[in-house]
């Protein structure tokens, strides 16, 4: 009675999806409880549904007409019943290391839609949180806000982001505890990008890396700040190399501008061509960054041409990431051109869109750049292929 009533119902996708042998869980939830609770949600009088009242959550319902049909239909259906679940992690997560599935893998898995993944977010716990206490003090303005994993995760699922890279956030300085209680709660919506330690002993690089991504790290950040010296000292080549050796991939945040840091870079891409550099938010090539409608900041072309220049290197990418620090346009139209040189130099493949949450959230608004990647595309800017990759396609190869 029950199996003819959904394959009958609206909900018959569900049920489609449930005869393909090849998925059988979604996310580490069996198929089967999904269906049931569908079909109960899918007995309610009709008077429930035009009321607003939702069964299983305490959100409210965006309409009381719900569509059901086709892949989106799916995921509206999958998040009519569970709420947020579906998009932050509970219904994805699974515990054990050989049963995580690929990047956002939980939500693109099940509909089928290109997968979004943020590549550049910060998260921390709450301010006074005795278990997580912080090295530094947050931004005042987000000192007393929600910056919690969870917290992102609610937005990401507002604008059907699937996944995200968490970059350790300075506020914990080298202490990964916060970041890695997250990365171990939501393994399939999460990546870890940690934060190196440049006084690690040279004879305990391969154990510390090690222990990071058995952590759930699959990357490192270089802060060149927080060397003494230069960052392509022997201390930075060695954690450099051993971690390309180890499959991850490598950050540099040149918040003071790429030029100052240009020369390091480019020793360290010579010491190990195999090791994957990524240059972060544009290679800041406004300055200084504290966002492009500030009136004091200016374009270093010089900057721009050589971050344009590291292209040449097969295993550079750039994170379109943080587009508030390096736009003068509200809405972001005057990085189009920008983004076209980038694509031309690198190719989409070695590009990848982010939004440097929380920060992102005292520029315009986490919308806000979610939307402008989707109008890049929607525009023309950028075809459907690059969009793809831009979008999700290459954080995945890299984190995935």
């Amino acid at each position: 009675m029950l199996a003819h009533r959904l394959a009958s119902s609206r909900l018959s996708p569900i049920v489609r999806l449930a005869r393909d042998s090849k998925i059988r869980r979604f996310g580490g939830v069996c198929l089967p409880a999904i269906l049931v609770s569908l079909a109960l949600m899918h007995t309610l009088p009709s008077r429930a549904l035009s009321s607003g009242v939702r069964p299983f959550s305490s959100h409210r319902v965006a309409s009381s007409r719900h569509s059901f049909s086709g892949k989106r239909g799916l995921m509206s259906a999958l998040k009519w019943v569970f709420g947020p679940l579906v998009v932050t992690g509970s219904i994805c997560h699974v515990s054990g290391a050989e049963q995580r599935e690929g990047f956002g893998s939980c939500v693109a898995k099940a509909t089928g839609v290109a997968k979004t993944i943020d590549s550049h977010i910060h998260v921390w716990g709450k301010t006074n949180d005795k278990d997580f206490p912080f090295d530094n003090d947050p931004p005042e303005p987000l000192a007393h806000g929600e910056c919690t994993a969870e917290a992102f995760m609610e937005k990401a699922s507002l604008k059907d982001v699937n996944g995200a890279l968490i970059v350790q956030p300075i506020n914990y300085m080298f202490d990964h505890t916060y970041v890695t209680s997250i990365l171990k709660r939501y393994p399939s919506f999460f990546r870890g990008m940690a934060l190196a330690n440049p006084k690690v002993n040279p004879g305990e690089v391969d154990a510390y890396l090690d222990k990071l991504k058995t952590d759930g790290y699959i990357a490192l950040r270089f802060n060149p700040y927080l060397w003494e010296g230069s960052m392509a000292d022997d201390a930075g080549k060695e954690i450099y190399a051993k971690a390309g050796e180890k499959g991850m991939s490598v950050g540099v945040m040149c918040f003071k501008g790429l030029p100052n840091h240009i020369d390091d870079i480019k020793s360290l891409i010579q010491h190990s061509p195999k090791t994957s550099l990524i240059i972060d938010h544009w290679g800041f090539f406004r300055q200084p960054a504290t966002g492009g409608l500030d009136p004091n900041t200016k374009i270093n072309e010089d900057a721009w041409q050589q971050l344009l220049d590291l292209s040449r290197y097969p295993n550079v990418y750039v994170k379109l990431s943080a587009l508030f620090r390096v736009s003068g346009d509200e809405k972001y139209h005057d990085l189009r051109p920008r983004l076209k040189q980038l694509v031309d130099k690198f190719g989409a493949k070695r590009l990848m869109w982010g939004s440097d949450y929380p920060y992102a959230l005292l520029n315009g608004g986490y919308e806000c750049s979610v939307d402008a990647l989707k109008q890049w595309h929607e525009s023309g800017v950028l075809t459907s292929e690059e969009f793809e990759a831009i979008c999700g396609g290459t954080a995945t190869k890299l984190f995935g």
